[in-house]
């Protein structure tokens, strides 16, 4: 009886360990990303923190398992892991500068990473090239596993495989979101020695959107030619984190993306000329060994403020501080100082804990609804406010009309930039308050529009209101979305009559006079 307590206690722990594991995959860039500025050594203890779960071995023990272009396993952590390899001869034509930019405009086979914003971009054709030869049968594949804690992992060229097809199955993901999926899992890159795949037009279409950002790693070792033969001074740019390392065991995580580029610079002058695939195993062994004690920093950094310190100090832990200038150090401390200013002049933008002071601002408004319908109606009362208390009323309900059409102007500017493939918007949770959001304020605003004695509000519709009740599927009175019970219906329709005629399906630019 005993040992069967034991051996569920036992069992019950692994599957926690497992779970823990996880959760770590999904969780572990976006904790350190949310950590404040002022923790300028967190990269350092972030690249500490991945080099000490089993997720990484992981990953490239599933390379170096291959038999095929791509097999899916299962990690130790309980992950199924995607990997992809690529021949040692591709990879030799690459370094002999084979393959160059091509435009993105003319590859449908890419088309689910573009944006409104950034419609097309450039992308390094060997990335095409193995992608399209993987064919059909790896999205099917994919798609099997859009409810599975996923890796997606990749060496050298293998990484272009692997980062195609996790914005891939990113996208794929959204589309299912979007209708009310509560299943699917995002899955995680990592790649090994994956040099930059293209220009900051891509760059800056996955930066849109913070779920690709989060979830891209590439462990870089400081004698791998392929992942230094692109840097600074080629127009490729760096994506996600990236884990630097070296044979001795340093290692430091680097998010800024001026210092991936200026440690990637110091690596290719000292692997210049060097054509030999580098294999990760020794130095993934290195970093663990390390992991077990660190010794204080030899650098002298007593006269250094710690902002300044911290960069040097990632540079000397994966090697390259002696390649870097006090000047070049000096224009990364700067950078950093500007973009610290910039992120503490915004507020952190969470969806959802906005989605829920929305709903207090209107709350209120329909409060005023309440109210309004009471005296002279809703929209009277907003429009023609003549006694102090009504003029105080209005100005507060204002300033609750413009909170909410601040945030739906910039969550719907958001979801727009997004891909525009078939079924893809915005969450039904947020599409259904949207649509009160449309209903309630959006009288307030057109009772405002004439107010100022402007004309034809269906020709100079704002554009969120109209994206709004398309994804909503519009409603009643030709997309109109009306609300509660008959004294509702004929309170707004006295608003509108005073104003403009509106029947969108037969009538789009009808106004009435009165």
């Amino acid at each position: 009886m005993s040992h069967s307590i034991i051996s569920h206690k036992k069992n019950t722990q692994q599957k926690i360990q497992k779970k823990d594991q996880q959760n770590h995959v999904s969780g572990l860039l976006t904790f350190f990303r949310s950590q404040k500025p002022c923790r300028f050594r967190s990269e350092v203890e972030l690249g500490k923190f991945l080099c000490s779960i089993d997720v990484i071995q992981d990953a490239y023990q599933a390379i170096s398992d291959l038999t095929s272009a791509y097999e899916l396993s299962t990690g130790r952590s309980g992950n199924k892991i995607l990997a992809f390899n690529c021949s040692p001869e591709y990879t030799s034509r690459f370094l002999r500068g084979e393959f160059n930019f091509i435009s993105s405009e003319k590859l449908p086979l890419i088309d689910f990473i573009s944006t409104k914003v950034h419609p097309s971009f450039l992308i390094n054709e060997a990335a095409v090239e193995l992608f399209q030869h993987i064919g059909a049968d790896l999205k099917e594949l994919e798609n099997k596993h859009i409810n599975t804690s996923l890796i997606i992992t990749g060496s050298g060229l293998g990484g272009y495989i692997a980062i195609l097809s996790t914005l891939r199955l990113h996208d794929t993901i959204d589309v299912e979101d979007s209708n009310g999926s509560k299943k699917t899992k995002r899955p995680i890159c990592i790649t090994f020695g994956s040099p930059f795949i293209g220009d900051i037009g891509l760059q800056r279409a996955i930066e849109e959107r913070l779920q690709l950002k989060l979830s891209y790693l590439n462990v870089v070792a400081k004698e791998d030619p392929v992942a230094s033969f692109f840097s600074s001074n080629t127009p490729y740019k760096p994506l996600g984190t990236s884990l630097f390392c070296t044979e001795s065991g340093g290692h430091a995580a680097f998010e800024d993306q001026d210092l991936i580029l200026l440690a990637l610079d110091a690596m290719k002058l000292r692997n210049a000329g060097n054509l030999q695939i580098y294999d990760y195993k020794n130095v993934l062994g290195s970093i663990r060994r390390k992991l077990l004690y660190r010794g204080i920093s030899g650098s002298d950094e007593s006269n250094l403020n710690l902002l300044r310190a911290g960069i040097t100090f990632q540079l000397k832990e994966v090697g390259v501080l002696d390649d870097v200038t006090s000047d070049e150090i000096g224009r990364m401390e700067k950078k950093r100082i500007e973009m610290i200013k910039r992120k503490n002049a915004q507020q952190a933008y969470d969806h959802s804990k906005k989605l829920n002071d929305m709903k207090t601002s209107l709350t209120y408004i329909e409060w005023y609804m309440k109210v309004a319908r009471m005296n002279v109606g809703y929209y009277d009362m907003h429009k023609y406010s003549k006694t102090v208390l009504e003029i105080e009323t209005q100005q507060l309900v204002m300033k609750h009309q413009r909170f909410l059409n601040n945030y739906w102007k910039k969550t719907v500017e958001e979801n727009y930039r997004m891909p525009q493939i078939e079924g893809a918007k915005l969450r039904k949770r947020w599409i259904s308050s949207g649509t009160n959001y449309r209903r309630i304020v959006e009288p307030l605003d057109i009772a405002l529009y004439y107010d100022r004695g402007n004309q034809n509000y269906i020709k100079n519709r704002p554009n969120h209101y109209k994206l709004l009740e398309k994804w909503g599927g519009g409603g009643g009175g030709g997309g109109w979305v009306f609300f509660g019970g008959g004294g509702e219906w004929l309170d707004f329709f006295r608003g509108i009559c005073r104003v403009t005629l509106i029947v969108i399906d037969n009538y789009k630019n009808a106004t009435l006079s009165f």
